[in-house]
């Protein structure tokens, strides 16, 4: 009987190990060419999607500016805004002036950030270079108390009209002017519906701004955010509280308005409106917006040397290892554009 046994020689062993490693050196080097592609992927995903919500979430802002309840302002060819309102003030420093221009004026800009009035510069603080701030205001779609609608505070601005012409009604409270409505941060004032009865429908007025910061929430972690500030109940006063953050890796919105200025509801003349008077801004109706969003995290061996188009407004090369990509849209402003139509 044979005694000898079989096995690897050393060579054979050697030869082994070696296609073995080469082997693992390819499927590493595949999982990891894989593990770069889904992060990479990820990346984009999530730009896309911050880009799309910024789109998305201006839109709809832009729809329900100079939406008033029942209320029509006159047009501005009859009774023109005397000034460009200052979204920064507290409602009880407000004129009748005031009232009646925001009325007439319910979008407004500032290209660049330039001109932005001094009571906002601790709301509009360290903002992005190259990017517009953008100023809606509207009275709340949705009626104070009602199913899916926040319930009524007093400590918060509404918008009421009187619909009740009996001024013998009890604690009627007289307008001063047929059809206006009326602006209340007390709860004090007794507004009613046509059958002098039933109280009138409380609508929370909305002024909010839009820009963008250069951080996200460290000052130096260089993510650029979409900002937003709300009016509302800050200390003792109903005036702009402090903006919060809402969208990363938006670098830039640049906005084009249309105005309107032979009164038919249809933009004549689109451009940034970085010289316009307050009679310009009561002719928006109509808003081109245009968003660069970029990637959270630079891209290995990437080096972004495009430059992007928004509007009039070229920007780049930045020359970083940060992907990025423009989202535009029209907006037609629904309601001042609306009151200007002919049959």
């Amino acid at each position: 009987m044979n005694g000898r046994h079989s096995g690897f020689s050393l060579l054979e062993l050697m030869i082994s190990v070696a296609i073995g490693m080469f082997i693992m050196t390819g499927v590493l080097a595949l999982y990891l060419d894989i593990t770069r592609s889904n992060a990479e992927l990820a990346k984009i995903n999530r730009q896309i999607e911050n880009g799309r919500f910024t789109i998305q979430l201006l839109q709809q802002e832009l729809w329900h500016a100079g939406f008033w309840d029942s209320f029509a302002p006159p047009l501005p060819s009859v009774t023109a805004p005397l000034n460009i309102p200052n979204p920064c003030i507290a409602f009880a420093d407000w004129s009748a002036t005031d009232t009646d221009d925001m009325y007439l004026i319910p979008v407004q800009g500032y290209a660049n950030g330039i001109g932005v009035p001094s009571e906002c510069g601790g709301i509009v603080a360290n903002k992005q270079a190259n990017s517009d701030v953008l100023v809606v205001r509207y009275a709340n779609t949705c009626i104070a108390d009602a199913v899916n609608c926040e319930n009524y505070d007093a400590n918060k601005l509404y918008l009421q009209t009187q619909g009740c012409s009996d001024t013998g009604a009890t604690g009627y409270y007289d307008p001063g002017a047929a059809n206006k409505p009326i602006l209340d941060a007390t709860g004090n004032k007794v507004v009613y519906k046509k059958n002098c009865t039933t109280m009138a429908d409380k609508r929370k007025i909305i002024i909010s701004i839009f820009y963008v910061r250069n951080y996200s929430s460290v000052s130096n972690d260089g993510i650029p955010t979409l900002m937003r500030a709300d009016f509302g109940k800050s200390g003792d006063s109903v005036t702009m509280k402090s903006a919060q953050p809402l969208i990363e890796g938006i670098q830039s919105i640049k906005f084009e308005y249309g105005r309107d200025t032979d009164n038919d509801g249809s933009p004549d003349v689109f451009d940034d409106c970085i010289a316009c008077t307050a009679l310009d801004w009561a002719q928006v109706v109509a808003v081109q917006m245009h968003v660069l969003a970029r990637n959270l995290e630079a891209s290995v061996a990437y080096v972004d040397g495009k430059t992007y188009r928004l509007g009039d407004t070229t920007l780049g090369p930045f020359s970083d290892g940060y992907m990025r990509h423009v989202y535009s849209s029209y907006v037609r402003l629904v309601n001042p554009s609306g009151r200007r139509e002919r049959p």
